[in-house]
């Protein structure tokens, strides 16, 4: 079959899904359209490459709530061709349970097993992919799946949505080659998804109580001060804590705090620069019940007071750099890649994508690398045994000049494979005779890979723009001075505090691309609040948890790609119109129009 090319319509898309369909006359609207965004996407038909995450997050409510139910419901299927997952929001497998040994050997052929991501992006039209995409269950049945590879199957998928926050968990998913038996294993998806969500409301219920009786007892000790409670959840604060931390200092406090809570690990203290220029010491404790992770308690301690600061200046504290911003949390990180690069340090720059982790290493370079050259080497397009040991190949030639300073970006997209080769390839190298060595990550569900960790002598955390509220004005006064250089449009201080509001889900990338498409519009001589952009224009009062935050940003980022349109927004979501909107009021979003 002819590969077809991103960017193609509807028709095009059912001419295609036609050709090889078993019956032309049974066309699905719901496969239709998951084959446009397959093209849309240039998922090539005729090879399966599902992306691979090493030690995916199990310690989750979804996973907690899923294979017990998966446990009994293995004993019934025993013997039975069927194999039965469990994948997150994002299409990664994070469990699979399968007894017959053809089937199992057939579904690690296709990359079909815990660790790799089966969503639409990556693999096309599938249960899993499909289900996720649209919001609805999907059975996906021989030819309607997109990869020839994948055409063997039979597959029945259905959303998991947390039973109260009404927010996509993942999926559940029936697997078969048996021909056939769409509807048996619809039925019992269904069956099984209730039974996963009713338990994920009593595992919720009981944690969210657990984490009230624990903040009750802080705020109930002798000199209880500021007390904060977190989970993935529910937000709890005393009143001496909402008096004592208001505005931007709130912001920065709770983003730092919900973050910590997110780390199950982690139980001491911390201290939290504020943008006040105030210091809070935390001491945080951790709410553990029936061997669960059920949030953080956070003891807090302001130090120092409120400090008036002048004006920040129009380019920057470290101009000698080249580099925008003088928040804390920002000259910290410059400070320390400073460092690094100057011993000689291998090590890796860490933070969201779009932060400036390449941008930071390339002006570190220019002001301390006289005479050695910057070489970034991206992750190689396919992890086929060639392209890896093509690519590793590269890596060493390029280490093996002393003189060079070699930049490995996006580690984190490197599948398992090549990881250990790189691992391998590192550690037989003589430090003292080779280049310099920077790796950049993103955050990923991934666990923490200690072995490459191990090779490196420190790592710079670079924070991200929702934390450096104090740079977003010179953020945008810089962007405003490069894309009209002979011009003398500003913002009005409306439209500037709307946007340090704006919580920035692709950081300096978005805000670059805020400030391009404003300056590219005919407007006045002042940028008002009625001139920002759809995503830009957030005012919720709501205190948000982890996971609407997640949803939030995904709306935001919807309408950014789709030029503020409400209705295919929420259609490629996979929520009605009519909840788009409750949404857009709750998180306080407001489009252009909203018609």
């Amino acid at each position: 079959m002819p590969q077809p090319q991103p960017g193609n319509s509807l028709a095009v898309a059912r001419e295609r899904y036609l050709e090889v369909a078993e019956d032309p006359g049974r066309v699905r609207p719901l496969v239709v359209a998951s084959w446009q965004r397959s093209m849309e996407y240039g998922v090539k038909s005729g090879e399966i490459s599902a992306p691979y995450i090493e030690n995916p997050n199990l310690d989750v409510p979804l996973t907690k709530a899923a294979l017990p139910i998966l446990d009994r419901l293995f004993e019934q299927l025993a013997g039975d061709a069927v194999a039965m997952m469990i994948t997150d929001h994002q299409g990664v497998v994070l469990s699979r349970t399968v007894s017959d040994e053809g089937l199992t050997t057939r579904l690690g052929r296709v990359q079909l097993v815990p660790g790799h991501v089966y969503s639409e992006r990556y693999v096309g039209t599938n249960g899993i992919g499909t289900a996720l995409a649209s919001g609805r269950p999907a059975v996906i049945a021989g030819n309607e799946h997109y990869v020839e590879a994948l055409r063997y199957f039979q597959c029945a998928a259905v959303p998991i949505v947390h039973p109260t926050r009404r927010t996509l968990l993942g999926a559940f998913n029936l697997t078969t080659t048996r021909q056939g038996s769409a509807g048996m294993l619809m039925a019992l998806a269904s069956s099984t998804v209730r039974q996963i969500e009713s338990e994920i409301a009593a595992i919720s219920s009981r944690r969210e109580r657990a984490l009230f009786q624990d903040y009750l007892a802080a705020c109930a000790s002798v000199r209880p001060g500021p007390v904060l409670a977190v989970s993935r959840e529910v937000l709890m604060m005393n009143e001496q804590l909402s008096a004592a931390v208001i505005g931007p200092d709130q912001h920065a406090l709770l983003d730092h705090a919900r973050e910590i809570a997110d780390d199950a690990r982690f139980e001491g203290r911390r201290s939290i620069a504020l943008p006040s220029g105030r210091v809070a010491e935390l001491r945080v404790s951790r709410c553990r019940r029936e061997d669960s992770d059920a949030g953080a308690i956070f003891r807090i301690r302001l130090i120092g007071r409120p400090q008036l600061r002048p004006p920040a200046p129009e380019g920057s504290r470290r101009a000698d750099l080249g580099l925008v911003g003088s928040s804390p949390q920002w000259l910290d990180a410059v400070t320390a890649c400073e460092a690094a690069f100057t011993s000689g340090s291998w090590f890796l720059v860490a933070g969201e994508a779009g932060v400036g982790k390449t941008t930071l290493v390339e002006a570190v370079h220019r002001a301390y690398g006289a005479g050695r050259r910057l070489v970034v080497a991206e992750p190689p397009s396919s992890e086929s045994p060639h392209a890896s040991e093509q690519w590793l190949h590269e890596v060493r030639d390029r280490l093996a000049e002393s003189s060079n300073v070699v930049v490995l970006r996006d580690v984190q997209l490197l599948g398992n494979g090549l990881r250990r080769g790189l691992r391998g390839l590192l550690a037989d190298l003589d430090r003292a005779a080779t280049g310099q060595l920077i790796m950049t990550s993103q955050p990923t569900t991934a666990g923490a890979d200690a072995h490459l960790g191990d090779l490196l002598d420190t790592c710079v955390e670079v924070p991200p723009i929702r934390h450096r509220y104090e740079d977003i004005e010179q953020l945008v006064r810089f962007f405003l001075r490069r894309y009209q250089p002979n011009g003398d449009r500003t913002c009005s201080p409306e439209a500037l505090a709307m946007l340090q509001r704006c919580p920035w889900p692709e950081n300096l990338r978005q805000i670059e691309s805020v400030i391009r498409g404003l300056v590219r519009r005919p407007a006045g001589r002042v940028i008002g609040v009625e001139d920002l952009p759809p995503e830009c224009r957030v005012s919720s009062r709501n205190v948000l948890t982890a996971m609407e935050l997640l949803e939030r940003d995904a709306i935001l980022r919807g309408l950014m790609h789709r030029n503020a349109n409400v209705q295919r927004t929420a259609r490629d979501l996979g929520i009605s119109r009519a909840t788009m909107y409750r949404k857009l009021r709750y998180y306080g979003i407001v489009p252009s129009s909203l018609s």
